[in-house]
């Protein structure tokens, strides 16, 4: 095969799973400011990025499993793995 076919070769990367336990769940919490729910205009950020600040994880290959939802420390609405949030720092 020519070597140009190795190019549209498909490479898979490879996916991390974590399972956030109550603790990080806790700790990503505090960095909320305000969510979709109470915050449609502010709330830009996913809280898949706060989970990857928290646990430090690479957040193009990490996918994250809840044992419960987070919620919302202003509205206490559930904040899913993919809700927009507002962080209290800009460093999210």
């Amino acid at each position: 095969m020519p070597e140009f076919f190795d190019f549209f070769e498909p490479t898979q990367v490879e996916q991390n799973v974590v399972l956030v336990n109550a603790a990080t769940l806790y700790e990503a919490e505090r960095l909320i400011e305000s969510c979709e729910g109470c915050n449609v205009e502010g709330a830009e950020i996913p809280f898949d990025n706060t989970l990857d600040r928290v646990t430090g994880s690479e957040p193009s290959v990490t996918d994250y499993i809840l044992q419960e939802p987070a919620k919302c420390p202003n509205c206490r609405q559930e904040v899913l793995e993919k809700t927009l949030i507002e962080p209290l720092d800009s460093e999210c």
